[in-house]
């Protein structure tokens, strides 16, 4: 039993024990009343816990950085520039396969 587990028990049972006025001798009645109490609700708080599912972010699939925008306020402006093909990568090499 963890020190704080038992710490709660310990008073709980000290608080039924004031509530019945302070009787001797029943302390072991007053633990087990303690330790029944504090195990249901526990119980009644397992059940009612939601589950809480981890969901990672989806990888980003390309290493591309965003290009700038570049504005122009001259008459060259009226003109639009012809767009860059996109760049091929080349592919990967592959590792021979070892016997």
């Amino acid at each position: 039993m963890s020190v704080d587990v038992e710490q709660r028990i310990r008073d709980r049972a000290y608080a039924i024990w004031l509530d019945e006025g302070r009787p001797h001798g029943r302390d072991a009645d007053h633990w087990l009343q303690a330790e029944r109490a504090f195990l249901a609700e526990a119980a009644a708080v397992a059940d009612v816990a939601p589950v809480v599912a981890v969901v990672k972010a989806p990888r980003k699939t390309t290493n591309a950085k965003p290009r700038a925008v570049v504005k122009s306020t001259g008459p060259e402006a009226a003109t639009p520039e012809p767009s860059e093909p996109p760049k091929t990568r080349k592919p990967r090499s592959r590792k021979p396969a070892s016997v």
